[in-house]
């Protein structure tokens, strides 16, 4: 091996590893005070989120045997729940605080995979300085701040961090079976399965880097593609069981056309990396019946001509585009899976993809000799722009207000982030004006989704509508807006959790209305699907006993003891008084 990682620490490096460490540390040190967003929930207080997988929230036994046994939001992804809930379990232990600890070891996480980068780049150029601006891209690039400033990101983090690890031990034993590098290439396709994206860039290292032929190379190779092939099922499986992706899917025809336009799209934000955002809502649906769906496609085409032409003269160089793209391929267009509903091109799936990108830009110095001072130049003045940029970017992930303020403007279609900020507002729900600016964002929603009356997103936009009407207590409107998104899930036969929220939730208002026959058919329904939900039963023993449906509130009653669902004591007493058993 050219270059181990502990040389980064010998005395001639040490000015480049400081470097390395610090300047990342410095720049991302603001994110201690940032508070969880978006997909990351607080840790209990709000439904879903991250931060509400069962061994995050309370590590134990137990739950870490769930961690092994059950997917967890549309994801089977054990050992990144496992390392996030270790880091939590310690930080809760030594009562530091949660927000900055969590915060900080995405940083951390994120500057190895620097170091890592540096390393592995060393195997294919000698030239150290110009290494180590690519390697500086790699980490202080502002595409990289969704992955880096967001707790949601430690996965994509971890991932990398093992996919690294794995090829690192990979070109430690060239002409062996490295079976370190197949156990962190398992730890990193159960930190995220994206990571199967090791399997061409080992292919792509054979072909350039060791100069395999293809049989050589697909035999050499085959272990990996073996594991990558199961946790594509693995993840089919889950995902197809989550929800149902089919209604934003695009014909298999289409997808190279996805591909070569999220080539185009990604290529651009590196290039000019201002407006961006957690969200572009470019779902697959939405970019291939726009204009420039097909023409766009042609862009890259000539990129991979003219990269054919080279592929002599400039193996590095094609290397490195190579790795590129390589590095988001799943995410690409090619594979469908659910969350492309909301888009097709996210910041955060660049992440691994940068190596590409890094080693682009050391191949371009390194060939520079010592009086192409411009080269250099541009390439450092460059890095200074991305560093500045980086810095600028990542305030936007302070908080739900300003990240989701922000987004609302770079959205081709701006309605899910009305649904955030409306979201945001009804969870704060402190002020009058909290209430009536969520209303004021979901309304916005409904009007966008209602241009696209099959978006699921349309049916919970009346659902959190309804709930903020309940907060104002306006109980016949919240009614109505539950009758929609009832309604539209009902239509769409949608397997949605807000469809059977829906249900008890519009029983609760109907309550509220002295509507109890009405009321109790919607806690009746609710209990179907949700067994265990004790206030609904409470509520259908409740009104039984005001009807004098003495034998229905008695057969609830029994219902809720075999579910172990507790009674209040007024309630159990009331019952024993106005309905006594014969």
């Amino acid at each position: 091996m050219r270059f181990k990682f502990s040389d980064l620490f010998a005395a001639d490096n040490k000015i480049i590893t400081t470097l390395l460490i610090l300047l990342p540390l410095l720049i991302y040190a603001q994110v201690w005070g940032f508070s969880f967003v978006w997909d990351d929930g607080d840790g209990g207080r709000t439904v879903g989120g991250h931060l509400q997988n069962t061994f995050v929230l309370d590590a134990s036994w137990q739950s870490f045997w769930q961690l092994f046994t059950q997917p967890y939001f549309g994801m089977y992804i054990p050992i990144g729940y496992l390392f996030l809930g270790l880091l939590k379990s310690l930080v809760q232990l030594f009562s530091l605080p949660v927000y900055g600890i969590l915060h900080l070891g995405n940083v951390a996480v994120h500057i190895v995979n620097g170091l890592l980068v540096f390393t592995i780049l060393r195997q294919f150029i000698d030239n150290k300085w110009a290494v180590a601006l690519g390697a500086g891209f790699f980490l202080l690039h502002p595409v990289q701040v969704e992955a880096v400033a967001w707790i949601s990101g430690f996965r994509d983090l971890l991932a990398t961090l093992f996919t690294l690890l794995s090829l690192y031990h990979y070109f430690k034993k060239p002409n062996d079976m490295s079976y370190l590098s197949l156990i962190f290439f398992i730890l990193a396709v159960l930190s995220k399965p994206s990571a199967v994206v090791l399997v061409p860039i080992l292919f792509l290292s054979n072909h350039f880097h060791f100069g395999l032929k293809f049989v050589e190379n697909f035999i050499k190779t085959l272990p990996y593609i073996f594991i990558a092939l199961l946790t594509a099922a693995v993840a089919y499986s889950v995902q197809s069981n989550y929800a149902d992706f089919s209604p934003y899917t695009i014909a298999v025809w289409q997808r190279p056309f996805a591909w070569l336009d999220s080539i185009v799209f990604y290529v651009f934000k590196i290039i000019y990396p201002y407006h961006l955002s957690a969200s572009y809502t470019l779902s697959p649906k939405f970019i291939s019946a726009a204009w420039w769906f097909y023409p766009l496609a042609i862009l890259p085409l000539f990129l991979g001509y003219w990269l054919w032409l080279k592929r002599k003269t400039e193996r590095l160089v094609v290397f490195a585009v190579a790795l590129f793209i390589a590095g988001f391929f799943t995410t690409s267009g090619f594979v469908s899976f659910s969350f492309q509903k909301y888009s097709l091109v996210a910041d955060r799936y660049l992440y691994f993809a940068m190596l590409g990108v890094a080693l682009f830009v050391a191949a371009i110095i390194s060939k520079a000799d010592k009086k192409q001072f411009g080269i250099w130049a541009a390439a450092i003045i460059l890095l200074i722009f991305a560093t500045l940029s980086a810095f600028r970017q990542i305030p936007i992930w302070k908080n739900s207000l300003i990240l989701w303020s922000h987004s609302v403007n770079y959205e081709v279609n701006p309605a899910y982030s009305h649904i955030n900020l409306g979201t945001y507002f009804n969870n704060t729900g402190l002020r009058i004006t909290d209430t009536k600016d969520a209303i004021k964002h979901f309304d916005k929603a409904i009007v966008y989704y209602s241009k696209e009356p099959t978006n699921k997103s349309l049916g919970n936009s009346f659902y959190n509508k309804g709930n903020v009407l309940v907060k104002q207590k306006k109980y016949q409107q919240a009614e109505d807006y539950f009758d929609k998104s009832i309604k539209f899930f009902a239509q769409r036969r949608a397997k949605m959790p807000s469809y059977n929220k829906s249900f008890y939730n519009r029983g609760v208002v109907r309550f509220k209305q002295d509507k109890l026959a009405l009321a109790y058919q919607d806690f009746e329904r609710t209990i179907k699907t949700e067994p265990k939900n004790q206030q609904a039963q409470h509520n259908m023993i409740f009104i039984n006993i005001k009807l004098k449906q003495c034998k229905k509130a008695h057969q609830v009653k029994k219902f809720a003891d075999k579910n172990n669902i507790k009674i209040p004591q007024s309630l159990s007493q009331e019952l024993k008084s106005k309905c006594p058993s014969k």
